[in-house]
């Protein structure tokens, strides 16, 4: 089952072909909803990683030519399929919206990273999950450190990504080589 509730880190067994087909399907739905300003849709994030330890959240990073295009999205649309733009997370180049199975707690299921196509953030997302896809050793590495950060902030999303930024880094480092 998808979904962690606002705050929660919680790692789980990978699902990795039960949510590729999950991630398939929210596709097909984002190309009905979006898909006129749409220039790709992939799947990335632990999730996306076939073999280590993921949060239950789908991360879908949303290509689009340039991100005024959001102004074109139908929110309304949008918020009937429980997605929702998260105004508040201010990250530059990128926008996200998120979908709520329970508005309640506030649990989140989907996260949509909507950045230029083949962008910046396009090819850092796309990188480090094919990176990691190709060097099992590293997705192990990644997997022991989010492991160690989940144990330590169980209730803390934003301290737990903060802390990965570094092996991110390290990664990320490798598409100059």
């Amino acid at each position: 089952m998808l979904g962690l509730n606002k705050g929660e880190v919680k790692l789980v067994e990978n699902k990795y072909s039960e949510w590729n087909s999950l991630f398939l399907e929210e596709k097909e739905t984002l190309d009905l909803l979006i898909g006129n300003y749409v220039k790709d849709i992939q799947h990335i994030g632990s999730a996306a990683i076939r073999s280590i330890l993921a949060k239950p959240i789908l991360d879908i990073l949303v290509g689009v030519e340039s991100l005024s295009d959001i102004q074109q999205f139908d929110t309304n649309v949008l918020k009937e399929e429980g997605y929702y733009h998260l105004s508040k997370v201010e990250i530059e180049g990128k926008e996200v919206f998120a979908k709520f199975s329970n508005l309640n707690t506030m649990t989140k299921s989907h996260i949509l990273h909507i950045v230029e196509y083949k962008g910046d953030w396009w090819q850092q997302h796309t990188f480090f999950r094919d990176y990691l896809n190709n060097n099992p050793q590293m997705a192990k590495e990644y997997e022991a450190l989010k492991k160690t950060l989940a144990i330590k902030y169980p209730n803390n999303v934003s301290a737990y990504s903060e802390e990965k930024n570094s092996f991110v880094a390290k990664v990320l480092s490798q598409r100059q080589n």
